[in-house]
This record gives C-alpha cells, sequence and structure tokens, in this order.
C-alpha cells in the first residue's frame, strides 16, 4: 500500500463527511500521517504490509469504537494496532 492509496481512501471518507471544518480537517490529517508510520514501521520491523483493507476494516472499527468505548472483537493484530493508534492520537489532541 502506498501514500497515493492511503490518501485516496481518506480523501473518498472525507468528500461523503456532512461538514468540511478545520476540525474534519485536522482529523483527517492525524489519521493519514498516522497510517503511513504505522504502514512503515509494521513493514521494517516486523515485514508486514498493511493493505488498504485493513484501513478500510479499521475506519469502519473507529467511529463505533469511540462511541462505545469498545475494541472490536478480532484476532487481526494489524487491523486493531492501527485503531488503537488513531485512538491514541485523536485522544492527544483537544476539540
Amino acid at each position: 500500500m502506498d501514500e497515493t492509496d492511503i490518501e485516496k481512501l481518506f480523501r473518498n471518507v472525507a468528500r461523503v463527511s456532512v461538514q468540511n471544518t478545520d476540525a474534519n480537517r485536522e482529523v483527517f490529517s492525524i489519521l493519514v500521517r498516522s497510517t503511513l508510520n504505522y504502514r512503515d514501521k509494521m513493514l521494517s520491523l516486523k515485514g508486514v504490509v498493511v493493505t488498504v483493507e485493513d484501513v478500510r476494516t479499521a475506519l469502519g472499527w473507529l467511529i463505533p469504537a469511540i462511541a462505545t468505548n469498545n475494541m472490536p472483537e478480532t484476532d487481526n493484530k494489524i487491523r486493531l494496532g492501527l485503531l488503537q493508534l488513531w485512538l491514541e492520537q485523536l485522544m492527544k489532541k483537544e476539540y
């Protein structure tokens, strides 16, 4: 998965977003940056390729995880790790 794939995915998500605000752009920026860092880290440390499908799945879990404060039940460590990273990064910001 390269940077353009990730950016296309997040642009598609942003396009369907109801509001185009500075706060939303900041959230998407955090998601893109942290996804790229995670992808690079997983490849260099573990030789694991993070796929677009991994990112799509984790995106589907993001809002429910925030709303319920519960993590999905899965044994997919790549997707769960990405979700956990996003949540940590988003919680550092004050909105």
